[in-house]
């Protein structure tokens, strides 16, 4: 009945410790087995997502950055990228780098993100890097997107950016439950649901077609296009409200769970 997977990463694939589990990847592996594609939509930037496919050994495109870019891991060609106000880029990092936010500030193939105790630069994925000041990298590109944790940094840009900006960027506020609040900022027609609305029509799926799990509030519009729609336990009321049915936690394998019920 369902021929496409698509999967938010932190929350719901992913466990807390960001961690793919064995019984997810199996599960996961099971249903492109059965001809299930299998695809990954993240408000993380292209390197995280790349990371996870690899280990899975998806081919189909990756919706990165809450929906602002969708490429192609095999090629690296880009099927959208829409890129956020330049202006409120930098007024945003500023704030960040003043305030000490946990910040990740994607522009072109770069994400720049400040040193934390325990990273090893050396070690960290492909296109991530350490910025003193990531506002210092404005004059680089346009950004992609600008992602905040942190519900003090995702409080303060609500009340300073939300209206000022209102119609010239998005706002992507979620609250889950078990991790950090953070927001994503990124051109105003990014949208996880619009981006896979694109990968559909690419791969000839059509959206009832489609099973589609998330945590947060940004997975809602997938849940509502989408012929199924599963919210993790861990996810706020208002993701469980908007889903037909309510997989397991993240960290209790909700994924595998919904794969062997649904697809398997």
């Amino acid at each position: 009945m369902y021929k496409l997977l698509a999967l938010d990463l932190d929350g719901t694939l992913l466990n807390s410790g960001l961690r793919l589990s064995d019984a997810n990847a199996e599960a996961v592996r099971a249903a492109m087995e059965r001809g299930i594609q299998v695809v990954l939509a993240t408000a993380r930037f292209y390197g995280i997502a790349l990371r996870t496919a690899t280990r899975l050994e998806t081919q189909t495109p990756l919706i990165c950055s809450n929906g602002a870019l969708v490429k192609c891991p095999t090629d690296g060609a880009e099927l959208l990228h829409l890129r956020l106000d330049h202006g409120l880029a930098r007024e945003v990092t500023t704030l960040g780098d003043d305030r000490g936010w946990e910040m990740f500030t994607t522009i072109g193939d770069t994400t720049y993100m400040q040193m934390r105790p325990g990273i090893i630069p050396e070690r960290l994925p492909g296109g991530l890097k350490i910025a003193e000041r990531q506002s210092d990298h404005m004059d680089e590109g346009q950004p992609t997107c600008v992602l905040v944790f942190g519900e003090e940094g995702v409080n303060e840009i609500a009340d300073r950016f939300l209206l000022a900006y209102e119609g010239r960027a998005g706002f992507s506020i979620n609250r889950p439950t078990n991790s950090p609040h953070y927001v994503i900022l990124t051109h105003p027609e990014a949208d996880k649901a619009r981006a896979l609305e694109i990968v559909l029509k690419d791969l000839g799926v059509a959206p009832e077609e489609t099973l589609a799990m998330g945590d947060s509030e940004s997975d809602i519009g997938m849940f509502r296009l989408a012929g199924l729609g599963i919210a993790m336990r861990n996810s706020p009321d208002e993701v469980l409200r908007e889903a037909l049915h309510v997989a397991p936690s993240n960290d209790e394998d909700g994924v595998a769970w919904a794969v062997r019920k649904f697809l398997l």
